[in-house]
Formats: C-alpha cells, sequence, structure tokens
C-alpha cells in the first residue's frame, strides 16, 4: 500500500509520470507482519509471523508467497552452488559388481549439465528483472535490481564461456582410440541391461518428476504469464487466486474482482513482482528437474582404462537430484507451517504437501543411492 499524497497522483507515478514528486510514493506493505509490542517477543519477520489462521488484517495469503518465492529461489541457486562446493573426485568403485566411476569431474563434462540449466536459469532470471525496472525505480529500489541483473548475467556469461572452452578441449582431445573404445562399450553393455549408458539415469524418477513437476510448472507458468487467471480442473484454484492476492493485483477482465479491484489494482505492483517471481523461480527448478530425469542419458564417453563408460549422464542426474530433493524439504517445511492458515480460508495444502513430499522422497532415495 501506499501512503501520502491522493490514490490518483499515485496511480500516475504508478502509470510512469517521472515527476518531482514520485519519491513521494511509499511502499509500506511490510508493516503488516511487524509487531513489536511485545518486547523481545516481536514479530518484525521471519517465520514468527506465521499466524494459525487468516484474517482479512493478517493477509496470511501474501505472506505465503512472499516466503514460498525466497525458498524457491534458495532452492534454485543451491542447485547451483552444492554440487560445485561439495564435489568430489572420481575414483573408480572397486566394489561395484559390473564396475563403474564414481564421483564428479569438470574436466569430463559432469557439470555440464548443470552449467547449461544455470546459464539459461540467470538469463530467464535477468530479462524479469529487466521488464520491472520501472517500477523497481518508482519503488526507490533500482539499484537493487541492477545488481540482480547485472550478477545473473555475469555468471551466465562465465558459464557460457567455460562450456564453449571445455567442449572445444574436448573436441581436440578425441582420439580414434577413444571412439573404439565407446564403440566397444556400446556391444559389451547390450548384455546388461541395467547398466545400459543408453538409457535414462533412472525411470522411476522420470515418471515421478514428470508427473509432479509438470503440474507444479504448469501453475507456476500460469502465475507468471496469466496471473489471476482461474484453471478449472485444479479444485479451489480461486480460493488459492483470493487467498494469495491475485484478485487483487492482477483482477480478470470483465469480472466482478475487475470492477472491485481494478483501478487500485497498480497499488499492488509489488505483490504482483512477488507472485511472479515466486513462480519464475518455481518454473525454473522443476526445468531442471525434469531435464535431470528425462533430458538425458547415463552417458558413453570414455574416461581412463578401467572403464570405457563413464556414466556422466547418471553422475550429473544424482548431482542435481541432491540439491533439488533439499529444496523441496524447504518448500514442504513451508506449506506445512502455512496449512493452519490456508485451512481457515478454506483452502486445503494436504495434497499439494503429500505430492512435494513423495517427490523428494523419491529424489532423495535415488540421489544418495
Amino acid at each position: 500500500m501506499a501512503t501520502g499524497k491522493p490514490i490518483l497522483d499515485k496511480l500516475g507515478v504508478l502509470w510512469g509520470q517521472d515527476d518531482a514528486d514520485s519519491n513521494l510514493l511509499q511502499y509500506t506493505k511490510s508493516t503488516d507482519w511487524f509487531d513489536d509490542s511485545r518486547g523481545w517477543k516481536s514479530k518484525q519477520g521471519g517465520l514468527s509471523t506465521i499466524l494459525a489462521a487468516t484474517t482479512d488484517a493478517n493477509n496470511m495469503g501474501g505472506l505465503f508467497i512472499r516466503k514460498m518465492a525466497g525458498v524457491a529461489g534458495l532452492s534454485y541457486h543451491t542447485t547451483k552452488l552444492l554440487p560445485i562446493v561439495f564435489q568430489s573426485a572420481p575414483t573408480f568403485d572397486k566394489k561395484s559388481k559390473y564396475g563403474r566411476w564414481v564421483g564428479a569431474s569438470y574436466s569430463v563434462g559432469h557439470y555440464d549439465p548443470l552449467l547449461t540449466l544455470g546459464m539459461i536459469g540467470n538469463i530467464c532470471i535477468s530479462m524479469f528483472y529487466v521488464g520491472r525496472l520501472d517500477e523497481m525505480k518508482n519503488a526507490g529500489a533500482t539499484g537493487l535490481g541492477m545488481a540482480y541483473i547485472m550478477t545473473s548475467f555475469i555468471e551466465a556469461f562465465i558459464f557460457g564461456m567455460y562450456l564453449i572452452s571445455r567442449r572445444v578441449n574436448y573436441k581436440t582431445s578425441t582420439t580414434a582410440t577413444a571412439k573404439e573404445k565407446v564403440r566397444w562399450s556400446k556391444e559389451e553393455y547390450d548384455l546388461l541391461p541395467q547398466e545400459d549408458p543408453n538409457s535414462l539415469p533412472s525411470r522411476i524418477v522420470a515418471r515421478t518428476v514428470f508427473i509432479i513437476s509438470s503440474l507444479i510448472s504448469f501453475v507456476a507458468l500460469r502465475d507468471i504469464l496469466f496471473p489471476g487467471t482461474i484453471i478449472p480442473f485444479i479444485p479451489r484454484d480461486d480460493i488459492y487466486l483470493e487467498w494469495t492476492g491475485a484478485f487483487i493485483h492482477s483482477p480478470p477482465p470483465d469480472t466482478l474482482e475487475s470492477d472491485e479491484h481494478g483501478l487500485e489494482a497498480p497499488l499492488f505492483s509489488g505483490d504482483k513482482f512477488v507472485a511472479q517471481l515466486f513462480g519464475l523461480y518455481l518454473s525454473l527448478g522443476c526445468m531442471i528437474k525434469l531435464l535431470s530425469a528425462g533430458g538425458w542419458s547415463k552417458g558413453i564417453r570414455s574416461m581412463g582404462q578401467v572403464d570405457n563408460v563413464d556414466r556422466s549422464g547418471l553422475v550429473s542426474s544424482k548431482l542435481i537430484w541432491k540439491a533439488q530433493a533439499f529444496g523441496d524439504v524447504l518448500l514442504l517445511g513451508i506449506l506445512r507451517m502455512f496449512t493452519p492458515a490456508a485451512k481457515s480460508a478454506s483452502l486445503d495444502l494436504r495434497w499439494h504437501l503429500m505430492l512435494v513430499a513423495y517427490e523428494a522422497f523419491i529424489l532423495f532415495l535415488y540421489a544418495f543411492w
């Protein structure tokens, strides 16, 4: 919400009137969850602001979107960070019945899929902030927006340069002997279907992720491209949109919500920004899970003299699954905390909890197995 000048003046600022009085527009939405009346037991932020019941005053739906956006962003960036920080050198597993390489290595391309998806995601995030610089300028947050844009572009550029240089070096170092090893490995692994380098990393993970993450990404893309639009086949989707404030910041045209909130909708551009950012991070996380489960095979490139199959696809997939399982656990925790508040608004989150919990269980099982 904004305070200071009359509503029409504020609307003029939000619609792009760059005048000297634009700095009078103050965003004070965070005061909805600010309470220091109890001294050191204040609720000035964090998880302590979550209440068990939703009312017209506490705006638990808006707080839910903000917490989920933070967790979804943390999950996405953690997917890029954790495998790189906790990497292990490639070694030969002598305990395996058929022999295999374990661990991760930049030199053989184990991180190529992760860096490629991270580069695509960073470009999407940068473009999202570029398209909303005017809104951030009105809120006095231009510097923060530019920082996100520059850091995302720089990281994407570094990822891209590394991938190009590694690909060039890989092509120049490929020899005829290595090609013979790959041909020989294909013939040998026909006898071992469970180790077929051309198969998916895990069929169970692929089916689970396809069912759950496809549905999540469908709803996330709705929040990005068509906020406030009801999806008819999703039970109580209208309650979800009303609870999270989508009907206020993005009321559908020619509806009762548009008549009630259409004029004041520009005043809630910050709520729309957070909701779309949440959808963006969630859809990027689903993209990474979908591609890691069904976008590439186990791997057939040669590495060393002991084994002719480096299993680069399987190693890359497990790197991603470990981080994504961690992200699903965080999403599960936030969903569980907001379940009582959502229930008081006639929104049942038990199906959401079961879906996310099952996907997290499968990812944990096959990432560390």
